[in-house]
């Protein structure tokens, strides 16, 4: 498979390490750092810097941040495992996570030997895995390096790891491992025929979690960050529904942003393939509010009716209420802006909720409700949510607002969903008086 459009200026980054390979033998101190800097955020900056963003995108390479490692790392401890594989290994973060958890040999040789045989990756650019390769000898060479951090042992060894490969990993036939650890590409894929959780474009990210799971053995362990819309989307209650009946979901971790880069939530799910017969236990994908009273019993919540760019400017002119003329909280009277509309309007009093939200917005609020008032029915934008009280008037409608601004609510809604735009359902479950 040849290198990839885009991507192949990477190859210098593979390059300058094979010089640093060259200059350790009988090194320490400045060597030392130069190794540490790259087994940690060097290679994603010459990512950065080398493959233009563009095509990064298209292709979602991004590679996993020293933070998330340590934490996949940590997870890793806890299995047992002995083989891994990635196989969307980029170049090679998740299984230099498992390097550090392996046990080594005498020799620089024998370690190798014995990881060769024990670690495994995929990615469709060669570029990538010739960096991995060299990475992972980085990795084996700190560890046999003395109390000093000298490299003593000659770097001559050749850079094996045959099964760390240019490939597809959906194409790939299956290889048995330990524990599969995957940061896969979020981008958007056209679902399979005959999948039954998605129809029409859906995440990649999701695809590959569940193909991953026929290389896992039975018992086995699997290890991914995944786009945090996986774990609280409306559009992937199938999804998670199908993840459970193949694993046993041990722990389900909120990330927060994947790094300073990427403005995306992420969250860590450790599944465990499951051996026979129903699951053992079942883990939350998030928090579940004590029994009681919701904002769902009181208040009907819906999405406004206008699509500004679709919906026709005909029948009667309406006042028209969109997101960039609300207050930042509070409350208004009768929009100014005016708009032809023959859809659902609604009567005051409600309360007006922007749904673009997400857990970086703090410190203000997740939800700020703006109670509207007036005697004028009112158009609303599809880019607000509002909360029609079923009884109550305007004092229902001031003590949602105050529970839409209370820190507790923005902690629910963290935990409930972290993706960019607020639902329905989210808002409906809202604990009342929390």
């Amino acid at each position: 498979m040849d290198s990839l459009p885009g991507s192949a200026a990477y190859l210098e980054h593979a390059a300058y390490i094979d010089e640093v390979l060259g200059s350790l033998p009988g090194q320490g101190g400045g060597a030392r750092a130069q190794v540490d800097q790259l087994l940690d955020g060097h290679s994603a900056a010459e990512l950065r810097r080398l493959v233009p963003l563009s095509y990064r995108r298209q292709v979602g390479a991004f590679f996993t941040p020293s933070n998330l490692r340590a934490r996949v790392t940590e997870v890793l401890k806890a299995t047992l495992a002995e083989s891994y594989l990635d196989p969307t290994c980029g170049a090679g973060d998740l299984l230099l996570a498992a390097t550090e958890v392996m046990p080594i040999g005498r020799t620089l040789s024998e370690t190798l030997a014995d990881w060769e045989g024990k670690l495994h990756g995929w990615d469709l650019h060669d570029e990538f895995i010739q960096t991995a390769r060299r990475r992972i000898l980085l990795s084996a060479l700190k560890r046999h390096s003395d109390a000093n951090g000298k490299f003593e042992e000659p770097t001559e060894v050749p850079i094996i790891l045959s099964n760390i490969e240019q490939a597809d990993a959906h194409h790939q036939e299956q290889r048995r491992v330990d524990a599969v650890v995957l940061n896969p590409p979020f981008t958007r894929t056209p679902a399979p025929k005959g999948c039954n959780w998605a129809q029409g474009k859906t995440s990649s990210a999701a695809m590959f979690f569940l193909d991953s799971l026929r290389h896992v053995k039975k018992g086995g362990y699997i290890v991914a960050i995944l786009p945090d819309s996986l774990r609280s989307g409306t559009n992937f209650t199938k999804w998670r529904t199908t993840v459970e009946c193949h694993t046993d979901v041990l722990s389900v971790e909120r990330l927060g942003v994947f790094d300073e880069h990427t403005d995306i939530d992420v969250f860590l799910l450790v599944a465990q393939v499951r051996e026979t017969g129903p699951g053992r236990h079942k883990v939350a994908w998030w928090s579940e509010p004590a029994v009681g009273r919701t904002v769902g019993d009181l208040f009907e919540v819906r999405v406004g009716t206008v699509v500004d760019n679709r919906d026709p400017r005909e029948g009667a002119n309406r006042p028209y209420l969109v997101a960039r003329d609300l207050p930042s909280t509070g409350r208004m009277g009768t929009p100014h802006r005016q708009r032809l509309f023959t859809g659902r309007v609604f009567q005051p009093p409600f309360v007006a909720i922007r749904r673009t939200s997400r857990p970086s917005d703090k410190p203000s609020s997740r939800a700020p409700g703006v109670l509207i008032t007036g005697s004028e029915d009112v158009a609303v934008d599809n880019h607000l949510l509002i909360a029609k009280p079923l009884k109550g008037g305007v004092k229902a409608c001031m003590e949602l607002v105050k529970l839409l601004n209370s820190p507790s609510t923005s902690d629910i809604l963290d935990d409930r969903i972290s993706c960019r735009h607020l639902t329905v359902s989210a808002i409906k479950k809202i604990p009342w008086g929390n």
